[in-house]
């Protein structure tokens, strides 16, 4: 077993003390190859995500081992670890940055831009985990559309930074019985909260250095018992099996591993003890290490941190530049181009700025700051402004920044009523707060893009409602959504809270209008347009009764019986049938249409009728079976929005008004359309 190992933002004149391995740099090849190709959207590495936990082992490890390294020989010095750390990190990261500004002045609209912006900012500030969590939200953007996303890892990295090494300064005294100790139970203490996440705050989860350290600090065990076994190595047959179950293990999560397994969580082990295994049993004499060791691999992975920051800004400038989906050769040839740029900016950005003799500490940290000041101001002012809307003319400014008023205020406001109290009390008042309560608005989001024009509609009339609706909140009483989140709760309690009460001298209205994503709830899949419009999400599943009936007929059965529980009561029931889905931001796509042509045909970013019709078919028969009653009424929004302005396409705008904030939820004048029809049969 080798125990030194070079940091790899080093020289060798710094690490006398260490040895460099090739299979190291081997194992970073193994790690960044998946992550580039899993963001590509190449199926096969469907885990590949788990590459950025190899790197938080490996990272983990060599911070640890130079630490180590230089505590032992009394040599440590806190700012010569920082500058290393700024030599490594900061210029290729400021260059790439600088690139995907420049892209990102050019072709970005004024709402991604101001999203870049905040990223820039945060990213300075090496807090883009931070920010990325925060705007994890309902109607957050596409991974595949932000330049920068791929920076978190380097935030939770730099933050680990921060906290590490003063923590051995601190504790070194105590001796490494009690360090290995506290970092035991700090390791125990953020796999927990990692498990907890992973459940009920998965994007918590997923960014966040109190559920990530626990990676990094499997590195700093590795390192640990790498310094403490001194030269005593491994027999053979131990370091063959060993390095070998450690690639088995990280293979197993790359190839087996989707966006349905819960990650991070105690499954993040199989590729953290699997790069834990390699590292510490890889040696030379091993086929695994012979293998890692080999000149292409270990080309790879010298270029790895480089390949890293270039792979997502090549692809999400792909994907705003592009209407279609992208084909394979473009994705491929984007992921060779990322390489392509690495060795460029390895060898002429990278390898020059960690050469002492070329630039001093002074000159580094002069560097880091001038850098971070110029993105955070660039950052803060594309934040203020909105996007730097000046780039573009005014009517694509106004296309791109979609009312989402019915969304970000008064739905936010009803909502969050429920969120403190899930209960119909605390149902928010619609139309005319002194008018009689004359109906209900009930569903998911769906129902909760219709809230703002019914209840300016009811004003009108001088009558009152009451909003049930609540965000991924369907408006059925037995199901709970797989996995079943914290926040769920919310809507489960709401759900029963409302048909508990329907048979008892209720506060629910005569009159209830039913409105939710009645198609991904039979189909479970997000919606594709086979136009380009991909909708981005993972699967809506629910816990369903019926073990023999499959699962759009068992959904089928659930959405009937809680409509019916709802007409036996003699309540009317105004029914709104599917809402055409777009499958492409809406707004977004007009105004690049308008941007780059200074005209919209009103085809310009409607999809196909058939297209809708055939998405829909098992949901609208299951809305069929219902029959024909006196106290049904059936709002049909295809009827409305297809096959009318254009043959045989569902519009996505009215001479140039969206009828969409993003790719499924109406804005208010496509609201408006489908409220018009709802009350000719509201206070009837």
């Amino acid at each position: 077993m080798v125990t030194g190992i070079r940091d790899f933002g080093l020289g060798r004149q710094d690490t006398q003390a260490m040895e460099y391995r090739r299979e190291i740099d081997g194992l970073r090849a193994l790690a960044v190859v998946p992550v580039i190709l899993f963001h590509a959207g190449f199926q096969t590495f469907s885990g590949g995500f788990v590459g950025v936990d190899v790197f938080f082992v490996i990272s983990g490890y060599l911070i640890t081992s130079l630490i180590l390294a230089e505590k032992l020989a009394g040599t440590f010095s806190l700012m010569d670890f920082y500058e290393r750390r700024a030599r490594r990190i900061l210029p290729a990261l400021f260059v790439v940055m600088l690139a995907s500004l420049s892209f990102a002045w050019l072709c970005l609209l004024p709402q991604d831009m101001k999203r870049f912006s905040q990223s820039l900012v945060a990213m300075a500030a090496f807090s883009s985990n931070i920010l990325f969590w925060l705007t994890s939200g309902y109607f957050d953007t596409g991974a595949e559309l932000k330049p920068l996303l791929h920076t978190w890892s380097l935030a939770v990295e730099e933050q680990y930074y921060v906290f590490f090494p003063i923590f051995l300064i601190l504790t070194w005294r105590c001796g490494k019985r009690w360090i290995l100790a506290i970092l035991g139970l700090a390791a125990v203490a953020s796999l927990a909260l990692t498990q907890w996440g992973a459940v009920a705050q998965p994007a918590f989860a997923f960014f966040m250095l109190p559920t990530r350290c626990w990676e990094l600090l499997v590195g700093a065990f590795t390192a640990f018992y790498a310094e403490k076994q001194n030269d005593q190595s491994a027999s053979q047959p131990v370091s063959q099996s060993a390095s070998m179950a450690g690639l088995l293990l990280i293979c197993i999560a790359i190839f087996l591993f989707d966006k349905n397994t819960p990650f991070p969580s105690v499954y993040a082990l199989v590729p953290t003890i699997g790069a834990g295994l390699v590292i510490l049993y890889a040696t030379p004499p091993t086929l695994i290490g012979k293998l890692l060791s080999s000149k292409v691999v270990v080309g790879v992975g010298l270029v790895s941190y480089s390949a890293y920051l270039w792979h997502q800004p090549l692809l999400a400038f792909a994907h705003h530049r592009s209407d279609d989906d992208l084909s394979n050769l473009l994705l491929l040839s984007l992921c060779v181009m990322s390489f392509v740029l690495a060795y460029i900016s390895w060898n002429f950005v990278e390898k020059p700025f960690r050469a002492k003799n070329k630039f001093t500490r002074k000159s580094i940290f002069i560097l880091g700051f001038v850098g971070s000041l110029f993105f955070f101001v660039i950052g803060l002012s594309g934040h203020l402004s909105k996007g730097f809307p000046f780039r573009v003319d005014a009517i694509t400014a106004t296309l791109d920044n979609p009312n989402m008023e019915i969304f970000e205020s008064r739905v936010a406001e009803c909502w969050s009523k429920f969120d403190e109290r899930p209960n119909i009390d605390s149902a928010c008042l619609l139309g005319q707060p002194e008018g009689a309560r004359s109906f209900a608005l009930l569903g998911d989001s769906h129902a909760g893009s219709l809230l703002h024009e019914v209840s300016a509609n009811a004003r009108k009339l001088e009558i009152g409602g009451l909003n049930f609706s609540y965000r991924s909140c369907p408006p059925l009483k037995r199901l709970k959504p797989v996995p079943f989140f914290e926040g769920d709760m919310v809507c489960w309690r709401l759900r029963q809270s409302f048909f508990d009460d329907l048979s008892k001298t209720s506060i629910v209205p005569n009159t209830i209008v039913i409105s939710a994503r009645w198609a991904l709830l039979v189909e479970k899949a997000r919606f594709r347009n086979r136009e380009g419009g991909n909708e981005v999400g993972s699967d809506w599943v629910w816990n369903l009764r019926g073990d023999n009936l499959v699962y759009s007929e068992a959904m089928g059965n659930e959405i009937v019986e809680s409509v019916q529980l709802i007409l036996k009561t003699g309540r009317k029931v105004i029914l709104v049938y599917p809402v055409p889905e777009m499958g492409w931001q809406v707004p977004t796509y007009l105004a690049k249409k308008y941007w780059v042509n200074q005209a919209l045909s009103d085809a310009d970013g409607a999809t196909s009728y058939s297209t809708y019709l055939q998405r829909n078919k098992r949901a609208m028969e299951v809305l069929d079976s219902l029959g024909e009653r006196d106290n049904l009424i059936r709002v049909r929004p295809d009827k409305i929005l297809c096959d009318s302005v254009v043959k045989m396409r569902c519009v996505s705008h009215l001479r140039g008004e969206p009828l969409y904030v993003d790719n499924n939820h109406l804005s208010n004048v496509g609201a408006k359309l489908i409220v018009d029809e709802i009350m000719k049969h509201i206070g009837k």
